[in-house]
């Protein structure tokens, strides 16, 4: 079937931002006295905040709000203008865009953080759909994401090919009936990717070639 799309995770597939993350979470968790290394929170980057202050916070709901507000908080003063795109992200979108493929992001990030991020870093207008955690049901691993991106950019999620960085990813984009392909930029690995590779151009390569 013609690949018509793609659907591209954001945070550590198309930007530099899970160590920035990660640090934001572990400092707001420290102001509550929760003590949790940054490497540790690495594992949850991917999931939407809700999830990853659940984690944090043992289930306590009213301690995850908190930490939010508080992660949100330093993130927006301390983070935002560390933000960068990985350098094969540009030249990558602009291949695909060329050869008339569609490109979306779904992400665990809300629509309004994604298209701020996105605005910021000048490359808003190489993504015909953007899909945050916040205008679908059910977040990642849920395939709602990537099920709602193939409807907005009104193609068959048969016809899209997922990009992603993390297992989270793999299991939400392979649930949407997307192939699926890991960008393994920090060693992760999942068993039910259809390819794992290690750049965003090398993704692009077996796109096209598809």
């Amino acid at each position: 079937m013609t690949i018509k799309a793609v659907v591209l995770d954001f945070d550590g597939t198309i930007v530099n931002t899970v160590g920035l993350l990660s640090e934001a979470w572990a400092r707001a968790a420290s102001l509550m006295g929760i003590r949790i290394d940054p490497k540790d929170v690495e594992e949850y980057v991917g999931l939407a905040g809700p999830e990853i202050s659940l984690k944090i916070t043992g289930g306590d709901e009213a301690k995850a709000e908190e930490l939010r507000r508080l992660k949100d908080e330093i993130y927006d003063a301390e983070y935002i203008g560390k933000i960068r795109l990985f350098e094969d992200v540009e030249p990558s979108l602009k291949i695909l865009r060329e050869r008339g493929v569609k490109t979306a992001v779904a992400s665990s990030q809300t629509t309004r953080r994604l298209k701020k991020y996105l605005s910021l870093l000048g490359v808003l207008k190489m993504f015909d759909v953007l899909v945050g955690s916040d205008i679908v049901v059910r977040r990642k691993p849920a395939p709602d994401v990537f099920l709602k991106a193939a409807e907005l950019l009104k193609v068959k999620p048969q016809e899209c090919f997922a990009v992603g960085d993390t297992c989270f990813d793999c299991e939400s984009a392979k649930s949407a009936g997307m192939r699926f392909i890991l960008v393994s930029r920090r060693g992760t690995r999942c068993e039910n990717a259809d390819f794992t590779v290690k750049s965003l151009d090398e993704a692009v390569s077996i796109i096209l070639g598809s």
